[in-house]
């Protein structure tokens, strides 16, 4: 059946070359923050009879990024309600990814609050049952908003590629100590974080924000989240250590492993991530009742 299956996936490949497919036509929308930032979003009205689904890109990335990009298409042709913002990260109608080299003014509180605006934008426009998922630094935040006090009308978080921030113990004393010199909010430092090593500039309280979300916190959000999570991870997933599915499960959250999977659920494994996800969101009830 296996043989089957990729047989079935190479030609619906070359199809595809051959006829692209037309994708739903996304509305771009625009909202000021009560920062008085201008965030964007990119939505796709769907079918009633499904839930309304909101996916957030990956650290410092757009709602352009792969694989949520991707899965968006799949999961708009598929009849589903669709939302993408982009976090602005202190940035009016943000529309690049940002470089580790810039300053970074942002904070994980503010992106949160971001991902509960959006949450309660697609609730605010009579969607009943909302779904949130994420890719790997993205599922870390909406993480945090699932365990803090999500919107009643969230009723599922999917965090694929989950992956804990971690910051190396001197950048961190650094950072605290940086921190309390005159100005230290204007101070800035260059840190580690995520894939920006030593060239993360950033205030010392704007880096704090996001190494303090650890392992160890990752774990007891799972915890405390207060509306089902599920995480998906891949094999070939080389920003996870060998245990990091055990120690999730032993939080009581439900795993699901593709095979040969990487990060970014590229190739053949991106039809796998959108069937998993599916699979999952059909056990949801309408979106717009």
């Amino acid at each position: 059946m296996s043989g089957q299956r990729y047989y079935a996936r190479g030609v619906f490949a070359l199809f595809a070359l051959l006829f692209p497919v037309q994708h739903a036509t996304a509305e771009t929308v625009e909202a000021k923050l009560s920062t008085g930032i201008i965030a964007t979003a990119d939505f796709r009205a769907g079918q009633p009879s499904r839930p309304a689904i909101l996916l957030l890109h990956g650290f410092l990335q757009t709602r352009y990024a792969p694989p949520m990009s991707s899965l968006a298409n799949t999961l708009a042709d598929r009849g589903y309600t669709v939302l993408t913002p982009t976090l602005t990260l202190d940035i009016n109608r943000r529309a690049k990814s940002l470089a580790c080299e810039a300053v970074h003014t942002h904070t994980m509180e503010g992106d949160v609050a971001e991902i509960g605006f959006w949450a309660n934008w697609l609730a605010n426009k009579g969607y009943s049952s909302i779904a949130l998922i994420g890719h790997s630094v993205g599922s870390t935040q909406i993480l945090r908003y699932a365990a803090k006090d999500p919107n009643q009308a969230v009723k599922k978080v999917v965090l694929t590629s989950l992956v804990p921030f971690h910051g190396k113990p001197q950048e961190v004393q650094n950072a605290l100590a940086l921190a309390k010199r005159p100005a230290g909010e204007r101070n800035l430092g260059r840190f580690t974080l995520t894939y920006c090593n030593n060239n993360y500039v950033a205030p010392p309280a704007a880096y704090l924000s996001y190494v303090s979300n650890d392992t160890k916190q990752t774990l007891d959000l799972l915890g405390k989240t207060k509306v089902p999570a599920e995480v998906i991870l891949g094999t070939a997933d080389k920003t996870i250590t060998t245990d990091w599915p055990q120690k999730i499960q032993s939080r009581g959250t439900p795993v699901t492993i593709i095979d040969k999977a990487s990060h970014f659920f590229d190739g053949a494994q991106e039809f796998d991530l959108a069937d998993k996800v599916e699979a999952i969101l059909q056990n949801l009830p309408a979106g717009n009742q």
